[in-house]
């Protein structure tokens, strides 16, 4: 199997905090569009089920709604966890 690598540009700060609420949403629609494609490439049907995988995203998402600082950077890695287990060690 061969994969190629891509160079990925990094948006921006948002400059307001409707905007950042927005480009939030928009990631949320993208990340459970993608989810069937991610679930294929790594065999996680017997792990993981769609709607699980969506649950744990929008929990990631609650879990900084606190934020009012458009400018505050993501963390550098965040593990996602379904039904107690960290996803990642079982790929």
């Amino acid at each position: 199997m061969s994969f190629t690598l891509r160079s990925v540009k990094v948006a921006p700060n948002s400059a307001s905090l409707e905007e950042a609420r927005t480009r939030v949403f928009d990631f949320f629609r993208s990340a459970c569009r993608s989810i069937p494609t991610v679930i294929d490439i790594y065999n996680l049907d017997d792990v993981v089920s769609p709607s699980q995988l969506r649950s744990s995203i929008a929990a990631q998402i609650r879990k900084n709604s606190h934020i009012t600082n458009p400018k505050v950077p993501p963390p550098l890695f965040t593990c996602i966890y379904v039904s107690g287990r960290l996803l990642d060690s079982e790929l």
